[in-house]
């Protein structure tokens, strides 16, 4: 978020964890577990939900039904709004309970609104898909300097979506960059970057690319394309068209079932709403790992250099888990239908 530092140390958890990074640019990946307090049901107030066709009753009898202890919600410390849990909140209701566990949350409304969309992107009830899209037309109104990227992991859609979201709600013709994920600001046009890398490799041969990077303002992989075309003596400022990579890629989303990549999300909502599993120790730590099926080439570039080797060893081999996993279910699947 662009706070000024003394206004960013100030926005902080119960147990004082603050929300934004050092830099005050963008929200943390999430809220750490702090003091949790007891509050009365009737002081508590309605949510400032990004739900849109509010409570989901059945999801309600749900959580009322399990004998499982719920985890506390957020609320707002100012106004005792709920911030997270308004579906637990109902069902202690439900249950005649009096009183609820909560942890507090410091942060003004637009601050809290974002926590809301991470938060009930990451348990509970998924947000439907109108939910998110009118979650990122928020937020880009809010904060329009923010990535596609950077809002796509709020929102739980595809930075694709935000783009078209940015397109049709923000007039982004003043901005001169976009904050990122980790917090830092990049040009809108790498144009400009691009020149300074290909002048900085010229001018300091054994400097690395990491630092060429940091210095330039833009991303390894940006870099790492300039240095191939310096080294192919082409120009640094256009970039490279998608690799052979990216092609193949692409020929093998083509070649899926008919349960393609966009209904990837509706699979993982409907298993996530199932109770089987939400409600189970194991199924909530299935879910958890079913959500990896959002990763992007991002993922690659945020892995320290000097780890790179261990974690592609160990996602290859994840890959080839997943494989014998998905084998052994598609087996299961024919001997059901027999």
């Amino acid at each position: 978020m662009t706070l000024p530092d003394d206004a960013a140390s100030n926005i902080r958890t119960r147990n004082d964890q603050p929300l934004v990074d050092q830099r005050g640019q963008q929200p943390v990946a999430g809220h750490d577990e702090g003091p949790v307090v007891l509050l009365r049901i009737e002081q508590i107030k309605s949510a400032d939900s990004p739900r849109l066709t509010g409570l989901d009753e059945e999801h309600v009898r749900v959580i009322a039904d399990t004998e499982e202890v719920l985890p506390p919600i957020t609320v707002h410390r100012d106004t005792l709004k709920v911030i997270d849990g308004m579906h637990r909140l109902r069902a202690a209701v439900v249950r005649g309970d009096t009183s609820i566990r909560a942890q507090l949350f410091d942060g003004s409304d637009d601050e809290a609104f974002i926590f809301a969309v991470k938060a009930n992107n990451a348990h509970g009830l998924p947000l439907t898909t109108a939910d998110r899209r009118a979650a990122v037309s928020r937020v880009l109104q809010v904060h329009p300097e923010w990535s596609d990227r950077a809002i796509a992991s709020i929102a739980g859609v595809s930075a694709h979506t935000v783009g078209k979201v940015r397109c049709s709600t923000v007039d982004s013709s003043q901005l001169n960059g976009r904050v990122g994920r980790d917090g830092r600001i990049r040009p809108l046009s790498t144009a400009e970057g691009r020149r300074k890398a290909g002048e900085l490799m010229a001018a300091r041969p054994q400097a690395s690319l990491r630092e060429i990077a940091r210095e330039v303002g833009l991303s390894l992989g940006t870099v790492t394309d300039v240095r191939r075309r310096v080294q192919r003596g082409e120009d640094p400022t256009i970039p490279t068209k998608p690799s052979a990579v990216k092609s193949q890629r692409a020929a093998v989303a083509n070649k899926l079932p008919a349960a393609s990549a966009p209904d990837l999300v509706l699979f993982w909502n409907q298993l996530s709403k199932d109770p089987s599993l939400h409600l189970t120790q194991f199924g909530r730590n299935l879910l958890i790992l079913l959500r990896a099926h959002s990763l992007d080439e991002e993922v690659a570039e945020s892995v320290p250099g000097h780890c790179a080797e261990k974690v592609a060893i160990l996602a290859r081999q994840c890959s080839l888990a997943w494989q014998s996993v998905a084998e052994r279910l598609e087996r299961r699947g024919e001997l059901d239908a027999e």
